[in-house]
């Protein structure tokens, strides 16, 4: 009798280990066969990004750039490309291109890694497969033109999206003195696209599991960008209001001020982590300047300072024609100058708590 059981626990283990792989193997296709994000089949979709506000009383954040969307498979296989400038300036400038490809395909989901050349591969949870843009947000019941074509919008605190078949034309983000929009230029459906069009670069693949990558990525997440930051911080405050019973309008300049340096969280430790690094490149210019001999050197010791530079302003390099020993002096008397000023402020950065005290030390 003892034996017949085990036998027959046996069976039973084995076949409950089978199913197991087999409902995990196909996850994929039950997922793709039952599931369909958009309502056409294939398509590309083209858009502007722009936005910006005010951060603090001293500091502006300017932003532009472009995005495109390009899927098949009723939106199972998608390539998101965004190029997006953010410029800070006022006592505080800074300039952040960031790019961005994603490749989803199925329950896959492949993250470039420009910066170390590399595809971050991570499971996508079947929650987050099948969550709708449309999730905790209401249907208007008013419609919208956009390329071409008539989309219903949905809204909620803070947000509005105008959805054609599944597809987002438009998507925009206000809080406080921040806003932040991605609108549709061109809209292209049902269309005969090669597998190239959904390709990412050839670099190395790197595999996280679910839990992993939500660590690992984190900081990528981070890097992304303002709309993910205002879609972030935006959630969180209007949850704060619902608690408190209270609108936007009834914050007060101190409220106001705590939410708006959560946005400004990734400017300020960029900042504060740059400024020192600029002050050190120009004390190190200095002296290689006061060695050159002649033009030529001059610019060779100017290159060093190009690329951190770049992080800063947007103006052109200026290149030295001429080294004669007025030129030199007066060269060397702004260096000075520049090194005296902000070497005066290091202290104040260092001691800087947020973006305010932060552009309140730059000024």
């Amino acid at each position: 009798m003892f034996y017949k059981n085990s036998f027959f626990s046996l069976i039973f283990s084995t076949l409950i280990f089978y199913a197991l792989i087999f409902s995990t193997l196909t996850f994929a296709e039950t997922t793709t066969a039952k599931y369909k994000k958009y309502s056409v089949a294939s398509g590309m979709i083209t858009y502007t990004i722009d936005g910006g506000g005010i951060l603090t009383e001293d500091v502006n954040l300017t932003i532009n750039g472009k995005s495109k969307i390009r899927f098949k498979d009723w939106g199972m296989v998608e390539l998101i490309e965004d190029e997006v400038e953010e410029i800070t300036s006022g006592a505080l400038n800074n300039i952040e291109n960031i790019n961005i490809c994603i490749k989803r395909e199925n329950n896959r989901e492949f993250d470039v890694d420009f910066k170390n050349k590399k595809i971050l591969e991570r499971a996508v949870s079947k929650s987050r497969l099948t969550r709708k843009l449309t999730e905790g947000l209401v249907y208007s019941g008013q419609k919208m033109s956009i390329a071409g074509y008539r989309c219903n919008v949905w809204e909620g605190e803070g947000i509005k999206i105008c959805i054609y078949e599944g597809l987002p034309l438009l998507v925009e983000h206000k809080m406080l003195e921040m806003y932040y929009q991605k609108k549709a230029t061109t809209v292209k459906l049902d269309i005969k696209d090669n597998d190239e069009a959904c390709t990412i670069p050839n670099f190395p693949l790197q595999k996280f599991s679910l839990f992993k990558t939500n660590i690992k990525l984190k900081n990528i997440q981070d890097t992304e960008g303002f709309s993910k930051v205002i879609d972030k911080i935006s959630s969180k405050m209007h949850i704060y209001l619902k608690d408190k019973n209270i609108s936007e309008e009834n914050l007060t300049k101190k409220q106001k001020n705590v939410w708006l340096e959560k946005i400004g969280y990734s400017t300020y430790t960029k900042q504060k982590a740059l400024l020192p690094k600029m002050l050190l490149g120009m004390q190190k210019t200095r002296e290689c300047l006061a060695q050159a001999q002649n033009w030529i050197d001059a610019n060779e010791c100017l290159e060093s300072m190009v690329d951190l530079k770049r992080q800063f302003t947007k103006d052109k390099e200026r290149n030295i024609a001429s080294w004669k020993e007025r030129d030199r002096g007066k060269v060397l008397d702004v260096l000075d100058d520049k090194i005296i000023n902000l070497k005066s402020k290091m202290p104040c950065i260092r001691s800087s708590k947020n973006l305010t005290d932060l552009s309140s030390c730059m000024k």
